[in-house]
């Protein structure tokens, strides 16, 4: 498995890969209205591309597969997912490694996450603690996630 920079080939699975994992991974926190309003099934390409264009997330590729992405700028990790399927496998460990080794790189001493409720315990195990709880609305449907910070990475 590899981490590389953005690369366009990959900009039609990145938004399949998200809004999947959502569906298939955040369905026991998370209602079905819920996860319609923050993965919508009906992907938007064109938006999803320019997000992409802008944001350049780091792609966790296994045998040029997409396998996980994560979005990393200033000292905030957003878009943070890993395949369905292989969750539990390293991908999420490498990518946080990754973004560690960037902040470090860049002097960083200070990470922000907004972590949705299934993804809380992974932060914690590499050392994030929470520091509020969010109520955030998609649409007229709320959903809980929450802002979690790492000092000295």
């Amino acid at each position: 498995m590899q981490i590389i920079k953005y690369n366009e080939r990959y900009k039609k699975e990145l938004p399949f890969l998200f809004t999947n994992t959502i569906h298939k991974t955040c369905n026991k926190e998370y209602t079905k209205e819920q996860l319609n309003a923050w993965a919508n099934l009906h992907i938007d390409y064109k938006t999803w591309e320019e997000r992409l264009n802008k944001t350049k997330p780091y792609l966790a590729i296994l045998d040029e597969k997409l396998v996980g992405f994560a979005e990393f700028y200033d000292d905030y990790i957003d878009c943070f997912y890993v395949h369905h399927e292989y969750q539990g496998c390293g991908v999420g460990k490498m990518l946080i490694n990754h973004i560690f080794k960037i902040a470090k790189e860049n002097e960083q001493t200070l990470l922000k996450v907004d972590a949705s409720i299934t993804a809380k315990t992974f932060f914690e195990k590499f050392g994030f603690k929470v520091l509020k709880k969010n109520r955030v609305k998609r649409g007229n449907i709320e959903l809980t996630n929450f802002t979690m910070l790492l000092s000295h990475c």
